[in-house]
């Protein structure tokens, strides 16, 4: 049981809960030690491990190719969410960047599905190389998450046995801020201090549009039983492009990093001071 829950994101299909704590434990011991501005012990988190929920049922029928960290291969993805990628993306690009990604997609792009061969090249170049394809694979993990009832219920069941009464803080990276928002909707009985979402594609109209219902309106702007909801974004973030969400809940509170050529890493945005400052503000003896 801990005070601390992370809940990861995609591409976590190879590894498990320990080999994920371990880097998230160290990384939010630098941010707090950051925000306190001097030494402190490293705190107690647990992480809710469900990657390997997103393996191919059977041995060997897993997609090969150019994808994302074995997280989706192109030949996996539906019209759907092809369709659905496309959307998304007239929510990020220019028409400019998009007629510049048909010039680069004609140049290499041929792994790729031809309807989402611009969006992808035009994400690449203004984000980074794969950058296309970590946004693809978000939308496409997140679609399954929230589309596919059976395993829904076996991802937010590993979620609720990590949540136990005791957790404070619940920490939401990448499609984990999508689960963790489940979790509150689902569990309105659990009150937790802070709601700290990194990285997050919240902001999208294609995955906010897919959501439950969520219980709350505009006017709360947070779930009710969550006293602050803080979200950290880094503006290079693919996943975070749409930008701030307090569009749709305005009592978030925004923060904005800088996670360098790493941007949507879990681990930079645990370890900045900005991730410090939001959780000792509720757990101050972290830092006595």
């Amino acid at each position: 049981m801990s005070r601390l829950v992370g809940v990861h994101g995609i591409a976590q299909q190879q590894v498990g809960r320990h080999q994920l704590q371990a880097p998230w434990v160290r990384a939010l011991a630098d941010g707090l030690e950051r925000s306190a501005g001097r030494r402190v012990g490293v705190p107690a988190l647990d992480v809710a491990f469900y990657g390997d929920l997103f393996l191919p049922p059977t041995p060997g029928t897993g997609t090969k190719g150019f994808d994302l960290g074995e997280t989706v291969g192109w030949e996996a993805l539906t019209e759907a969410d092809l369709a659905e990628t496309i959307a998304a993306a007239g929510q990020v690009l220019s028409e400019r960047e998009r007629a510049a990604g048909a010039e680069d997609a004609a140049k290499g792009f041929d792994r790729v599905p031809r309807p989402v061969q611009a969006v992808v090249a035009g994400l690449d170049r203004r984000f980074g190389a794969r950058a296309g394809a970590l946004f693809v694979g978000e939308l496409a993990q997140v679609r399954r998450y929230l589309l596919d009832a059976e395993l829904k219920g076996k991802v937010d069941a590993r979620v609720a046995e990590a949540v136990t009464e005791d957790c404070r803080v619940l920490i939401g990276h990448s499609l984990g801020s999508v689960v963790a928002l489940e979790f509150l909707r689902r569990h309105p009985e659990r009150h937790l201090e802070l709601f700290l979402t990194l990285g997050s594609p919240l902001g999208l109209r294609a995955i906010r549009h897919q959501l439950p219902d969520q219980g709350f309106g505009p006017a709360e702007g947070v779930p009710p039983n969550v006293g602050v909801w803080v979200n950290l974004r880094d503006p290079q973030d693919p996943v975070a492009c749409a930008g701030s969400l307090t569009r749709w809940w305005p009592g978030v509170r925004e923060g904005v990093v800088d996670n360098q050529k790493a941007a949507h890493s879990a681990e930079r945005y645990l370890s900045k001071k900005q991730t410090g400052d939001a959780v000792l503000a509720v757990l101050p003896e972290l830092a006595p």
